[in-house]
């Protein structure tokens, strides 16, 4: 009889010993530190994201006004900076409130700080898992199709999906789906013209067509070269498809219409 662990992977098991390694070295750190201070991490995680998801979205707008960044963008550079500001300020918080008293050596309640260790360095190794599938899944959006050899991160998180209980992790992300949706659909443009075409054709794109960054894109040969190229790197480092998305008044343009629905209607061949 085939044993549940004959089926692991190499990458699985280095996982879980990575994570066995996380555990026991929060342990013993909260042992010697003390519950407040071992805290402190998963404290400042926390609060870092909930400031950063009220806060970091206007911040980032109101910061990034009249710049070049991508107006898509700015909310979660927003969201990143906050978080991380409002994460640094709790954990230098409760590292001071978790200090010692002079000429004590031990910590108060070593137990319940190894405990709480314990957990942390699961939390840490989720959080390295977490990092590692929004990578992967950055990748799996803009790499070339039907390519043969993935970014390593794609690879590692292909490996780690491999169980019943980590399958998700293989379709999971973190980028909101309108926008995996527009990704995606740019990518199927570069490789049919004729729905370009019939994309510039319709009302609600020839209203955008006419602001100045977009029409300067559309009509630019390199942009057009790399859209028949399929370089979809290429075409969104361009500095007039970045002038494009650094263009708040056509962002919120396009913002208010149903732009997957009208580029998914571009794919639709006219009925003879």
């Amino acid at each position: 009889m085939i044993s549940v662990a004959d089926h692991l992977s190499v990458t699985i098991w280095v996982a879980l010993g990575l994570l066995a390694l996380l555990m026991v070295r929060g342990a013993w750190r909260g042992y010697r530190r003390g519950p407040l201070r071992q805290l402190a991490g998963p404290a400042a995680i926390a609060v870092g994201q909930t400031v950063g998801w009220v806060f970091g979205s206007d911040l980032g707008h109101t910061c990034l006004q009249g710049t070049a960044f991508p107006w898509i963008l700015r909310g979660t550079a927003g969201i990143i900076i906050l978080t991380c500001a409002a994460g640094l300020l709790c954990y230098a918080l409760f590292w001071r409130l978790g200090r010692l008293p002079e000429g004590q050596t031990e910590a108060e309640s070593p137990v319940l700080g190894a405990f709480i260790g314990c957990w942390t360095g699961l939390l840490y190794f989720l959080i390295l898992v977490g990092a590692l599938a929004t990578i992967a899944s950055v990748y799996d959006l803009f790499e070339v199709p039907a390519t043969k050899r993935h970014h390593w991160t794609v690879e590692l998180r292909n490996d780690l999906a491999g169980t019943s209980l980590t399958q998700d992790l293989k379709s999971w992300s973190p980028i909101p789906e309108r926008q995996k949706v527009l990704i995606k659909q740019t990518r199927r443009l570069m490789s049919d013209p004729e729905a370009r075409k019939r994309l510039m054709a319709q009302t609600e794109i020839r209203a955008m067509a006419a602001h100045p960054s977009f029409f300067q894109a559309w009509e630019d040969k390199k942009v057009r070269e790399l859209l028949n190229n399929n370089d979809l790197t290429g075409f969104i480092d361009h500095p007039k498809v970045r002038a494009v998305l650094a263009d708040e008044e056509l962002q919120k343009q396009a913002e208010s219409i149903d732009l997957p629905a009208i580029i998914e209607r571009s794919f639709k061949k006219p009925l003879k």
